[in-house]
């Protein structure tokens, strides 16, 4: 009789319990992530930082996919903190795809909480230079939209310095490049020439190809020529794009792949750094391929140093620019022309959306899209 008694409490303690459960538990629990994520990609020993260079992309965060055991959506969370125990931490960005980067700008961001900068004149307590610190990285990944499934990646702690500089204000004089290796230009004096001088730093856009060119202090003036040797005597550390071309004028040699290169020479820092331009891309629903980078997305063409067209049908819709193919950002979107003092199509409007995309507003049909960098408009014809 006692065994029966005590099997009865037990299924009466059963049916209590599930009468208690909530009819409105998910259909599937998610596991957590057995082998957690981690980042893959390798991270420099130090970063360097300065405002000039804060559209940079200092790095370019990689991992690979959460795994929940379930087929759902996985949304990342890149966090950053002065400190290692994230007591607060600032969200760099979410995505959900596996990979995200990091601006010079957003290292800036904690330099300054860190309380460092690039004066030499002012110092920690103890007399060192106050640029240079420690920043740290983590990543959270949540399956589905209740964020009832988490999984955390392990800290990833960078150093980060901020270059010291003397302020210069707008006083350095700008310099003028000549030669055959730059394929527009010439051994002829021209506008295209100029590297304009901002804080000390000098900087133009030009199309390189091999050949000999040098840099001159005064349009016109051909004894006032800056060569290879005078930057080498002077410390400079130069790109590899760069040799000496060991003639009579000392002049530089472009030995690398021909095409749309930026050439900044930074006085403060003695270097001068070559960057390779690159075409755009157009994503959107009002543009050929759709939201999705295919063999129909809409290549612009860089044909001229600063200037981007394509030939496209446009629809009624949104879409906005890409600098790097299958690689999603909001860098080229509406807002950055617009901050930059772009004049715009009056066919183009902010859509007011988080991503501040283009929106056609005009009659659809074949159009040529041109974003001029040099005179700052985009115009459809």
């Amino acid at each position: 009789m006692k065994k029966l008694i005590l099997l009865f409490i037990a299924f009466i303690t059963l049916i209590s319990l599930n009468a208690c459960s909530d009819d409105n538990d998910p259909i599937f629990v998610a596991k957590a992530d057995a082998d957690g994520i981690a980042f893959t990609n390798s991270f420099a020993a130090n970063y360097l930082i300065a405002p000039a260079a804060k559209e940079n992309v200092a790095d370019r965060f990689i991992w690979e996919a959460a795994d929940f055991g379930v087929a759902t959506n996985i949304t990342y969370e890149l966090q950053g903190a002065i400190t290692s125990d994230f007591a607060n931490f600032t969200v760099v960005g979410t995505t959900s795809e596996t990979n995200m980067a990091v601006t010079v700008n957003n290292l800036l961001d904690f330099a300054k909480d860190l309380g460092l900068d690039g004066d030499p004149a002012t110092t920690n307590t103890d007399g060192s230079a106050n640029n240079k610190g420690q920043v740290y990285f983590r990543l959270k990944a949540t399956a589905g939209t209740d964020g009832a499934n988490e999984t955390l990646s392990p800290t990833q702690v960078i150093s980060i310095e901020w270059i010291e500089t003397v302020a210069t204000g707008t006083a350095c004089p700008s310099i003028y490049a000549v030669g055959e290796g730059l394929a527009d230009i010439g051994w002829t004096f021209k506008p295209e020439g100029e590297l304009v001088c901002n804080n000390n730093v000098l900087q133009f856009k030009a199309r390189f190809s091999a050949g000999n060119f040098r840099f001159f202090q005064e349009s016109g003036n051909w004894s006032s020529a800056l060569g290879f040797s005078y930057y080498t005597e002077e410390g400079y550390t130069i790109d590899a794009n760069l040799t000496d071309a060991a003639d009579g004028d000392s002049n530089f040699n472009f030995v690398g792949t021909p095409g749309i290169y930026t050439l900044t020479i930074d006085n403060t820092a003695k270097t001068i750094v070559m960057v390779a331009s690159t075409n755009l891309w157009t994503v959107g629903d009002a543009v050929p391929g759709g939201w999705n980078f295919s063999t129909s997305t809409v290549e612009f063409i860089e044909a001229t140093p600063n200037i981007w067209s394509a030939d496209l049908v446009l629809a009624n819709g949104v879409f906005r620019f890409f600098h790097e193919f299958n690689t999603w950002d909001t860098n080229n979107n509406f807002t950055y022309y617009e901050d930059a003092g772009y004049t715009i199509d009056a066919n183009f409007e902010n859509d007011g959306s988080g991503d501040a995309n283009f929106k056609f507003v005009g009659t659809p049909g074949a159009y040529k899209l041109t974003i001029n960098g040099i005179d700052k408009t985009i115009t459809l014809e």
